[in-house]
């Protein structure tokens, strides 16, 4: 099952990653602004979700998962696999 949006950051100075969480997308964006980090500072590695594992999933990796776990309707399904916006890439609209 996903729980929340997330996005993956190198940070520059250590080279370690981090993964930051929220409901939508643009939630951890705003967390970024909020502390101070900069894209000289971190480096966007791969916006996607938190399953109920805490794995980190692609968006393309999340959209199966949440399909297979039953977390979206048919017309999604449908609109995303004949080719509608986003494709094949799970978007937090997708869930709520």
């Amino acid at each position: 099952m996903i729980l929340c949006a997330a996005i993956k950051y190198k940070i520059i100075s250590t080279g370690k990653e981090v993964v930051l969480c929220g409901a939508r997308h643009g939630d951890v964006f705003a967390q970024c602004d909020a502390l101070g980090l900069s894209h000289d500072m971190c480096e966007e590695i791969a916006e996607g979700f938190i399953d109920h594992h805490n794995n980190f999933l692609t968006r393309k990796e999340a959209f199966y998962h949440a399909k297979e776990c039953g977390q979206l309707c048919d017309k999604i399904i449908y609109e995303r696999e004949n080719g509608g916006c986003g494709g094949l890439n799970l978007i937090s609209e997708d869930l709520w």
